[in-house]
């Protein structure tokens, strides 16, 4: 069902609104470093009480939000005044009520009854560690680049290897984000018909927005491929175009290729695995939560960038896991939760997900 978005500005129903959905439900201001859970104190005069911890620099306007059953409720506010310690006093903008329902509810691990089995994630990368280190790899990258370029240089005519750190804009990386099967156009001249659809979204959409190709009209054939960190992450890609079209052999090559480039970045020890074992605190089928309390674990997440780590289950088993970040959030104690959607599972990582997710039911 799609949302439904009902918006309020008039005063006189303010108060009424503020204590029917932020009195006795978890509320959080979103801040740019994730969302931080706050209190609301109450409504007087026009004004909105909050007590909010932890924070150095209130913004001017900024904005709040809490959950009710399939509601999300955005109040949009505007400081007044702050007053003893951690309370502030807003002028409330707008209340926003977004119908909404959950995908799903998750389990936390204590109610699952996973009992003494404490689950946990390890070995955590993300798309933005990978551009980080990169950057900070120049010489290794521009070697690995050398390499390729020099195996494809006799068989393509126009060899390109693209990385992130080089820029999320280019239109080649947005797609392989999207979907990590490969762009394979035989040629934009004569299309066969089983490649159609992807070569109307190649002109539309990629050779359109390439201005190296426009003006070399010779190049009439296009194959690009995703490097991979460990099958999951896109971080870049192996293209190569000719003035003659492409076969299914020109194919496995680029894909041979793109594998061989992650093999010699793993060869070169650009990207740092991290041993730090952080706790899961809820599961479900299609997400997991994760807290910590010390805030040097945040370099690992951020807000909508792609997260892999293995999940540490009971008997020895694991799921390895490709998701999104969704949402980093401050508790109360200072504990740090990030809300991580499940994107994607290998088969024998869901087998053992699933099995868990089935054991922790049938205990709960």
């Amino acid at each position: 069902m799609a949302s439904v978005i009902k918006t309020i500005s008039d005063k006189s129903q303010f108060e009424e609104l503020f204590y029917k959905y932020f009195m006795k439900n978890n509320a959080f201001l979103k801040t740019k470093s994730g969302n931080l859970k706050i209190t609301f104190f109450g409504y007087s005069e026009g004004l909105a009480a909050f007590k909010i911890p932890f924070l150095k620099h209130m913004f001017e306007s900024c904005l709040v939000y809490t959950r009710m059953n399939e509601y999300l409720i955005y109040a949009h506010l505007k400081v007044a005044e702050k007053q003893e310690e951690d309370l502030y006093l807003f002028f409330p903008i707008k209340i926003q009520i977004i119908s909404s329902a959950r995908k799903e509810d998750r389990q936390s691990i204590d109610a699952a009854g996973a009992g003494k089995n404490i689950l946990y994630v390890s070995s955590i990368m993300s798309d933005f560690i990978i551009e980080n280190s990169l950057a900070m790899s120049l010489k290794q990258v521009d070697r690995v680049k050398e390499i390729i370029r020099f195996d494809l240089e006799k068989y393509f005519q126009h060899i390109k290897v693209y990385l992130i750190n080089e820029g999320m804009s280019d239109v080649r990386m947005k797609y392989f984000r999207d979907n990590i099967t490969p762009l394979f156009v035989p040629s934009i001249n004569k299309v066969p018909p089983k490649h159609e659809e992807k070569t109307r979204y190649y002109i539309n959409n990629v050779y359109a927005r390439d201005y190296y190709l426009k003006n070399r009209k010779q190049f009439i054939s296009e194959i690009a491929v995703p490097i991979l960190f460990r099958t999951k992450i896109p971080y870049g890609y192996v293209q190569v175009n000719n003035s003659t079209p492409f076969n299914e052999s020109a194919l496995t090559v680029i894909k041979r290729t793109a594998i061989i480039a992650e093999e010699l970045f793993n060869k070169e020890g650009i990207f740092p695995l991290t041993e730090v074992r952080l706790l899961v605190s809820d599961v479900s089928k299609s997400g997991i939560g994760i807290v910590f309390r010390e805030r040097r674990f945040v370099r690992f997440f951020k807000e909508k960038s792609l997260v892999f780590f293995d999940l540490i289950l009971p008997d020895k088993k694991k799921a390895s896991v490709l998701a999104v970040v969704r949402n980093i959030t401050l508790l109360e104690n200072k504990i740090i939760k990030v809300g991580c959607e499940i994107k994607e599972l290998d088969a024998l990582s869901e087998a053992n997900y699933d099995e868990f997710l089935q054991s922790a039911e049938g205990t709960g």
